[in-house]
């Protein structure tokens, strides 16, 4: 049994056709066309041939579109003609919009392809983004090349939405050796940078340090505050943190003015900074090719180097929020390392003096008879 073949798409008298459905018993087609701003002026059964006959074809006019820029433009074009769009969603289109063009807009529409998407992807997160807002913007430039597939401008490719994450399983109980850690935070910039390296600095829970506010940091005193789900806490502002955070506790200009408390410690850009660390983490790791960790690696990480340093465990348990017994439980990652450094300090490879001299192999005791 052979299958018809679908008819390819054609301009008449200024419209485009393009088959919706069919065939039908009598072999014809339900086409469907369209003028320049995309409004449906006819739907009908009818063969190619006849479509042909009704009219000599139109030459289509050489494309314009040569970047990827000129294909987002485009494409906004016929987004703002169309009557069934919300405005809301139409600023949403342009968001994404003018965040793809920034990002790949001076590639041309040749390198469309998974290759492309990829990059676009690393770009985006480069910036900030989430996963999701990543996905919304590959989505958006898919839909463009769809549209201009549509109208014969290009030649129709299926783009994949490229995640971050792979098909193998992450372990995110993977807790970074401190050169693991260096290695990833070296390729991290920006605001999430920043927070990421505070993050391996204090141990903190991404979610304490996201929302860190001008009023939490103590020059004078000398204190970082954190609040987190124990309630809030004090961790020492040592010459690292204040080096990273001393711009932030006060205005640039000479004398400083006093800030305003509430003001967020960070600047962010998106709506969902805890997430844009994660994701920004997760990129890092993989261009410094050390294995995948997250933001509770680098507290499990900070916990090790505390206790292995010889400090008070009740003391260590304030500082990351919780007691004794959850620190140890859940964070504490005992190495090879650690159990050779422990069998050291108890001396257990040092000769015991055991009580009474050590007979020698074949000795027979003489009994002196009297």
């Amino acid at each position: 049994m052979t299958t018809t073949k679908r008819p390819s798409p054609l301009r008449l008298r200024g419209l485009s056709y393009s088959v919706v459905r069919g065939p039908n018993a009598d072999g014809d087609w339900y086409w469907r066309a369209r003028d320049a701003e995309g409004r449906t002026v006819w739907t009908g059964w009818s063969s190619r041939a006849a479509l042909l006959q009704s009219a000599p074809i139109e030459t289509p006019e050489p494309s314009s579109l040569r970047t990827i820029a000129d294909l987002i433009t485009k494409w906004m074009e016929t987004r703002e003609r169309d009557p069934q769009l919300k405005p809301e969603t139409l600023v949403s289109y342009a968001k994404r919009a003018k965040g793809v063009v920034a990002a790949v807009g001076g590639e041309p529409l040749t390198d469309l392809g998974p290759a492309f998407m990829e990059r676009l992807r690393d770009r985006l997160i480069a910036t900030g983004l989430t996963q999701r807002g990543v996905n919304a913007r590959q989505r958006l430039i898919r839909a463009a090349a769809r549209w201009a597939a549509e109208e014969e401008i290009l030649t129709h490719r299926p783009l994949p939405v490229v995640r971050l994450r792979s098909a193998e399983r992450v372990n995110l109980d993977y807790t970074p050796s401190e050169d693991e850690a260096l290695a990833a935070l070296r390729r991290m910039s920006g605001e999430t940078g920043l927070a990421a390296t505070v993050l391996a600095i204090t141990g903190a829970r991404v979610s304490e340090v996201v929302t860190l506010k001008r009023g939490d940091l103590d020059l004078s005193g000398g204190w970082l505050r954190l609040s987190g789900k124990t309630g809030p806490r004090r961790f020492p502002l040592i010459a690292e943190l204040r080096a990273l955070l001393a711009d932030r506790g006060s205005s640039t200009e000479e004398p400083p003015t006093p800030t305003d408390p509430d003001t967020p410690l960070f600047r962010w850009l998106m709506r969902v900074p805890d997430a844009a660390v994660r994701d920004q983490l997760a990129l890092a790791c993989r261009r410094a090719g050390v294995p995948r960790f997250t933001p509770h690696g680098l507290r499990r990480m900070v916990v090790n180097r505390i206790l292995r340093a010889g400090a008070d465990i009740t003391a260590a348990a304030e500082l990351m929020g919780h007691s004794p017994s959850v620190m140890l439980s859940y964070y504490r990652r005992v190495s090879n390392e650690d159990r050779a450094a422990g069998v050291a300090q108890a001396g257990l490879g040092q000769p015991l003096v055991m009580a009474g001299t050590k007979k020698k192999p074949g000795h027979k005791p003489r009994h002196r008879r009297r």
